[in-house]
């Protein structure tokens, strides 16, 4: 047995407090006059005894009840050892769904345990793949907390998508044996659409095992394509089967760039490279041009160029300024704040095609930040066992597989039944 708060155990020493209650509270006898003691009969002792046991019985209630509250307090742990399995096999909850593979898998372990590879590793049971199953587990945060597990051998049947990988690799106590059962699965689905002034395009992704693309169309609404009464999705009908995906209203994009004589050809290349992304994304792009002696209007544009060297104006959405960084790798880098990026030299016509000028800028503009987030619903990548494979490092000293079990609910119980008991007794003794 072992204490979650072993210092509470110093509570023990009340058990004085009513033993030195008991002592103390002697009461003293009452005199009776009587005018004489020649027609009383001789009594036994029997009832002081009585009396003095169950004192005694009082006493130890209360013992019993400082005891056992004190034990509460620290909250004991019964610790039992446990027997490790020969071989646990883990099963990714998306496999579990696939009746067929679990059926095989069933057979060729009639002595090891199958759990689901998610949090707490529960042990699978035979109608779990009817649950509906959505998320993709974090395979190496769920291969770490395998160490946890009571067995010998762990293999790991996963589908092994590459979202599901996440920070550094990590070290196990088990040496996990990883299977990647290939899906041969290919996924299209529409992802979300952008209205703007000109026309409608719809944005579809198509993912397999090795990659994934998105492609775009422009579409006209009617019996196929449909808005709806609140203008914020698109229900597109086919085949008898209708699905909403989310509807964007795009309006064009207000750029503004400030700058001084110096840098006027600086802006002529921005200019340039706006003008370039609106024919490529098919939007209107507002571009306003003005010395940086103007004073800048309080709209937030989509982003502000500022190519001088005055205070740059605290009302941005995002800024892009020229800071000249002699050591700078990269033509456009972001600042030290939020939404702030910083040109780093004079653009020329060789590295505003070597450093991919228009690209930084797009990156920048971020226009698709939403369908960026829905493509990887469509991200069915996956990855080899070396890829997933994790550090093993055996355990120098060999511990003995402990179970807990908590003792604290029965403590409860008893706590509770003596009290009452305690009561009772006190009552019938007017203690």
């Amino acid at each position: 047995m072992s204490f979650t708060y072993p210092t509470y155990l110093w509570a023990l020493l009340g058990l004085l407090v009513p033993i030195a209650v008991h002592l103390w509270s002697k009461k003293e006898a009452k005199t009776i006059k009587i005018g004489s003691i020649q027609l009383l009969s001789e009594s036994k002792s029997k009832q002081s005894s009585s009396i003095q046991l169950n004192e005694l019985w009082l006493l130890l209630l209360r013992m019993l009840i400082i005891s056992v509250l004190t034990l509460v307090l620290a909250k004991p742990i019964w610790n039992s050892r446990i027997d490790n399995a020969s071989l646990t096999y883990l099963v990714e909850p998306d496999l579990s769904q696939n009746k067929n593979f679990m059926t095989r898998l069933d057979s060729l372990a009639d002595e090891q345990e199958i759990r689901l590879f998610k949090k707490g590793f529960p042990l699978w049971e035979y109608d779990s793949y009817y649950s509906r199953v959505v998320a993709i587990p974090d395979y190496w945060s769920l291969a770490s907390e395998t160490d946890l597990l009571n067995t010998d051998s762990i293999v790991v049947f996963t589908k092994g998508y590459a979202r599901g990988i996440k920070g550094s690799r990590p070290q196990t106590d088990h040496q996990i044996k990883w299977v990647v059962i290939d899906s041969a699965q290919t996924v299209e689905k529409p992802l979300i659409a952008y209205q703007n002034e000109k026309d409608l395009q719809l944005y579809s992704a198509l993912g397999n095992s090795n990659k994934v693309e998105v492609s775009s169309g422009q579409i006209t609404l009617g019996s196929e394509y449909a808005v709806n009464s609140s203008g914020d999705s698109l229900r597109i009908t086919n085949k008898g089967n209708a699905i909403k995906v989310p509807l964007v209203i795009q309006k064009p994009l207000d750029i503004a760039i400030f700058y001084k004589d110096s840098l006027a050809n600086d802006k002529r290349f921005f200019e340039a490279a706006f003008a370039t992304l609106e024919e490529y994304l098919d939007r209107e792009i507002k571009v306003e041009s003005n010395m940086d002696t103007v004073v800048p209007k309080k709209k937030k544009y989509d982003i502000t160029v500022w190519l001088s060297e005055k205070p740059v104006p605290n009302s941005y959405q995002k800024l892009l300024f020229y800071k000249k960084d002699s050591v700078a790798n990269s033509l456009i880098e972001e600042g030290s704040e939020a939404n702030t990026f910083v040109l780093t030299k004079r653009i020329s016509a060789e590295n505003a095609i070597e450093q991919r000028l228009v690209e930084n800028i797009l990156d920048i503009l971020y226009v698709n930040k939403e369908l960026d987030e829905l493509v990887s619903e469509a991200d069915i990548r996956q990855v080899t066992e070396t890829e997933l494979q994790t550090n093993f490092k055996p355990s120098t000293t060999k511990r003995p597989k402990l179970g807990r079990f908590n003792l604290l609910p029965y403590l409860w119980v008893l706590l509770f039944t003596l009290l009452l008991v305690e009561r009772l007794v006190a009552y019938l003794k007017k203690q």
